[in-house]
């Protein structure tokens, strides 16, 4: 997935400058696909130059003028097209199972702070997907109930995902409390 294609969804919904759509970035797809407000810019730059979107200036009084970007039909022609390829297995990077894979020689207690860490992050990520579906105005943008209920799926499977890292942080917090010491093999 490219940040281009985001952003291509995004500006099908509805024309927007690059500070709503690090906005919409923030408050919807956030979770799961993050973008700096740099990106974005760099990516609607990029997109202008192969004609994907074009940019509407527009005056303001007292105030910079506002660049609005508008998708063109060439933008749609690569947002479907991006949307009908396949995709394959997500490639996880993941820090914090990196770190832990190599956590043998810290002490105990040093990973299992990192897992009450890791999950107090959980719990955070997943009081917000509970209150994005609860949020009515997340779905304002939505041109159809189809769409609509897409959204609710790529949130629901956030919260999903967080009910399944927390139990598997509970999980690893059990069993390292139940190892033996010295770090002994069984």
């Amino acid at each position: 997935m490219s940040l281009q294609h985001a952003i291509l969804g995004f500006l099908d919904l509805e024309p927007s400058t690059g500070y709503t759509l690090d906005q919409r970035f923030a408050g919807s797809v956030g979770s799961f696909w993050t973008a700096t407000r740099s990106q974005i810019y760099r990516e609607l730059h990029a997109a202008e130059r192969a004609g994907r979107v074009r940019v509407e200036v527009v005056p303001q009084d007292g105030r910079p003028a506002r660049k609005v970007y508008h998708l063109t039909e060439a933008g749609r022609a690569a947002l479907a097209d991006w949307l009908a390829e396949p995709v394959g297995p997500a490639q996880l990077r993941d820090p914090f199972l990196l770190k832990l894979v190599f956590s043998a020689s810290a002490p105990p207690e040093v990973t299992d702070g990192l897992l009450a860490h890791l999950q107090a992050e959980l719990e955070a990520s997943r009081a917000e997907y509970a209150a994005r579906l609860e949020r009515p105005e997340i779905f304002t943008l939505a041109r159809s109930e189809r769409e609509a209920l897409l959204w609710r799926l790529s949130i629901e499977n956030g919260l999903a995902w967080c009910e399944a890292q927390l139990a598997w942080a509970a999980r690893a917090r059990a069993a390292l409390a139940e190892e033996p010491p010295e770090g002994g093999c069984a």
